[in-house]
């Protein structure tokens, strides 16, 4: 897979301007992607297993967080899924209250991931819910537990995830297994990309249901810098 060079043809197709910045991430991804989804003969010999398999990109709005990993995203050819993590966390509840008879849930829905897909992107991870930040160690553990990689963006550094929440001490376990489990980079661009003219547009979301919620709800964020 040659990253780099498909990024800049993406950029130029897009008419987007070619950042040194982004260019050092798609080395980054690059760098990931080959630790985690190539075999060489070696490594199948002595079986190295990786223990950074998610990949967390953070960086204020407007900088390509978004535009990078979507690229990444649709360059990948393994069993792949991409979910809000709201969306996510929605099916996951959805799914142990259909099976609250059944033991060890969390691991139940981990293993019908883990036939779905080999990696999972989040865009715009965020924590404010304190049942989901309560369940979130356990629930990653055994993600990353079952070899499935994960891809984030997110406005929060993950040592300020859910910073000030109620219980946030329970929610530290979470913290130390992102930290201990994915490889995290900042994304710092002083152009505000949200400013450019092809931003200006007016923007329409279609049909009204719940996936048109969670875009509207992420463009809110944008323009409004969470504020």
């Amino acid at each position: 897979m040659n990253l780099k060079r498909n990024f800049i043809n993406h950029c130029k197709d897009h008419q987007y301007e070619i950042n040194k910045d982004q260019l050092e991430i798609i080395n980054h991804l690059k760098i990931y992607y080959s630790k985690n989804f190539t075999q060489s003969f070696f490594k199948k010999i002595f079986k190295r297993k990786n223990n950074r398999l998610g990949f967390y990109l953070v960086g204020d709005v407007g900088v390509g967080k978004t535009m990078i990993l979507n690229f990444f995203f649709k360059e990948l050819k393994e069993k792949k899924l991409r979910l809000h993590f709201n969306e996510f966390m929605i099916k996951f509840h959805d799914f142990i209250f259909k099976n609250e008879n059944k033991k060890n849930g969390i691991e139940l829905f981990v293993k019908e991931l883990k036939r779905n897909t080999e990696l999972i992107y989040f865009d715009e991870f965020q924590v404010t819910n304190i049942v989901d930040a309560m369940i979130l160690g356990k629930l990653f553990d055994k993600i990353f537990s079952e070899n499935i990689k994960i891809i984030i963006t997110s406005n929060i550094k993950i040592s300020e995830l859910y910073k000030d929440g109620l219980q946030r001490d329970q929610f530290k376990p979470f913290i130390e297994i992102m930290q201990k489990r994915t490889i995290e980079h900042e994304l710092i661009i002083e152009d505000d990309y949200r400013k450019s003219k092809e931003n200006q547009n007016e923007r329409y979301f279609s049909p009204l249901n719940q996936e048109s919620n969670f875009k509207m709800n992420k463009f809110f964020r944008t323009i409004s810098k969470d504020r």
